[in-house]
């Protein structure tokens, strides 16, 4: 069964963690202050040093960059001006500001390891050589998508996307992979300000639109099941494919209560389908020593960071990017620290990013292996918004990201809340709903 309930993870560090540490080994964190990249990495460094004790000859140093490239560059900047070698960065969050110390850091031969930034730009190995990610390509999702609807034989769908080059480009490539398949694009409608949306909507009726991919982020979408209830564009005729970048929780509340209220916006978003990150592992295998942890105790601390978060979001990504990075430079790493310090920066920073590009193991999102772009194969959850349950999406479905094979279940799971028994009351108020339900597309 796909869906199984976690129970431990085996984390497996090598002996040499015993080393004379003489000089520091400094990797930079770029993320966002307080929030769930930023506490994953934490729980991880603390993890590793109270087992082993890591900071005798690791230094992570935090840096805040909020989104804002420039101020990502300016930490990497002033780190450099120090004459301070840097081993790796992990970061940053955002697309944009991993692009721009992407583009720094390939000229010091430093290898980075974003926990979630997708754009499609980053797979370009001749620009950020020494870029990898914990997250697919934006692009990859589409393959995804794809399966998506070949698995029901939806063969005829409607696209709405929001004016913006990233979405541009995700659209172009997922046009050319449903031609391919033999699957119709029958309109794309192009969104430059939500109140486009007014007049999209009609259009959907008036064209029959049964089935609906959108790229655009949350204002848009949630503009759009606004204006799909005040047309009654919504019920079993219907089905959403939303992107991972919409946060379920922001979807249930409104930010436009003139036009409708949480509850209608539901009702639209009943039944919709959206490709999320991988859930956690049922056991994480770091091929060295011999160290249990169990995943529920690394889950509830990193809730404990939070503060009171119903969600891990980039937690446990941030989690496997630190855990990587020091796996891999230290199994590099001589006895003595002083002779790592002597290997040539260049030779050093391509050895690294070989052995991180040849990471094979299990980590807290499921399997660690990475593309020649650099990007994680990762498994991607196919999860449906109920109306029963609305802020937590049940899973139906999982993409192998190794395989590329997607399969589904008819019995909900849901991997949110953050107790056993919250999770239960939730099944047991779930247990009449048919996960599967779909649509019938109009030449059927």
């Amino acid at each position: 069964m796909i869906f199984n309930n976690v129970t431990l993870l085996a984390v497996f560090l090598p002996s040499i963690l015993v080393v004379n540490a003489i000089k520091e080994i400094l990797v930079v964190v770029i993320t966002t202050n307080k929030e769930s990249s930023y506490y994953g990495s934490k729980v991880a460094i603390d993890l590793l040093n109270k087992d082993y004790n890591i900071s005798e000859f690791f230094k992570f140093e935090f840096y805040f960059d909020d989104g804002n490239e420039g101020l990502a560059v300016k930490h990497i900047v002033d780190i450099l001006k120090e004459n301070r070698r840097i081993f790796a960065v992990i970061g940053s969050q955002k697309s944009a500001s991993s692009m721009a110390i992407g583009q720094l850091l390939k000229h010091y031969n430093v290898p980075q390891i974003s926990p979630n930034s997708a754009s499609p730009l980053l797979s370009d190995k001749d620009e950020y050589p020494y870029f990898l990610r914990m997250t697919n390509s934006a692009l990859e999702r589409n393959l995804v998508r794809i399966k998506i609807l070949k698995y029901f034989g939806w063969r005829r769908v409607f696209v709405i996307t929001e004016a913006l080059e990233f979405f541009y480009e995700i659209y172009d490539h997922f046009y050319q992979q449903a031609n391919s398949n033999n699957i119709t694009i029958a309109d794309n409608f192009i969104v430059h300000s939500k109140e486009d949306l007014t007049t999209i909507v009609p259009k959907l009726i008036d064209h029959d639109a049964r089935v609906i991919v959108i790229f655009a982020y949350n204002t848009v979408t949630r503009y759009y099941l606004c204006q799909a209830y005040l047309h009654n564009l919504y019920g079993k005729r219907y089905v959403l494919v939303l992107p991972s970048n919409i946060q379920k929780l922001i979807l249930t509340s409104s930010i436009f209560p003139d036009i409708c209220s949480p509850e209608q916006a539901n009702l639209v978003l009943d039944g919709s389908l959206r490709e999320a990150g991988s859930s956690v592992s049922n056991e994480m295998y770091f091929p060295y020593g011999n160290t249990m942890y169990n995943i529920n105790d690394l889950v509830q601390k990193m809730y404990d960071y939070m503060k009171g978060s119903s969600s891990l979001g980039y937690a446990g990504s941030a989690f496997d990017a630190v855990m990587t990075t020091v796996l891999t430079i230290e199994n590099l790493m001589p006895k003595n620290t002083s002779e790592f310090w002597e290997i040539d920066q260049i030779e050093m920073g391509k050895s690294i990013l070989a052995k991180l590009l040849n990471a094979d193991f299990n980590g807290f999102l499921g399997k660690i292996q990475f593309d020649k772009h650099g990007n994680l194969k990762r498994n991607v959850i196919i999860q449906k918004y109920l109306k029963e349950n609305a802020d937590n999406p049940v899973e139906v479905g999982l993409y192998d990201g190794i395989t590329g094979d997607i399969e589904f279940t008819t019995k909900p799971y849901i991997n949110v809340p953050k107790d056993e028994k919250s999770r239960q009351l939730i099944l047991k108020k779930l247990s009449s709903v048919k996960c599967l339900d779909v649509p019938r597309t109009h030449d059927e």
